[in-house]
């Protein structure tokens, strides 16, 4: 019975995490050389080589902790997998899975403060707004499918 609520809860996490961690109001990337965003929002030079720099600082990290949490989901599948599951195993691989989701989480959020503080509340705001109603995150219409045929 707990071996198969234990699965049971590691699939629920493995699959409804990605999407937690995904959820995000900004744009990802270097949004703010692209126009569409950079305008309105009167990012100036000397704004986008601080942002250049921030994104620098914080993207080695991301990479690394992403690759580790994609790493410890394989083992914790694995160890799940195994012909005689070690409970024991698998509780401490689902916890070094999850400290490290949380430390990303952390780091993506530390990451968008910094971001807050460089922009000021009003093009925070702005920036979001301009992400929800970014073309690029659209899907296709019907009619917009008909002209990409």
């Amino acid at each position: 019975m707990l071996k198969k609520f234990l699965a049971i809860m590691a699939v629920i996490i493995l699959l409804l995490f990605p999407r937690i961690s995904t959820a995000t109001e900004i744009p990802p990337g270097r949004w703010w050389h692209i126009p569409y965003f950079a305008e309105p929002l009167n990012i100036t030079d000397q704004q986008k080589e601080e942002l250049d720099k921030l994104f620098d600082h914080n993207r080695s990290r991301l990479v690394e902790l992403k690759k580790q949490v994609e790493d410890q989901k394989n083992e914790l599948l694995n160890t799940i997998d195994q012909e005689h599951l070690n409970e024991n195993s698998a509780m401490a691989q689902m916890k070094t899975l999850e400290s490290t989701r949380t430390l990303l989480a952390a780091t993506h959020f530390s990451y968008s403060l910094e971001l807050r503080k460089l922009l000021g509340h009003d093009r925070f705001q702005k920036l979001k707004s301009l992400y929800r109603k970014w073309p690029g995150l659209q899907p296709l219409s019907p009619t917009n499918q008909e002209q990409g045929k």
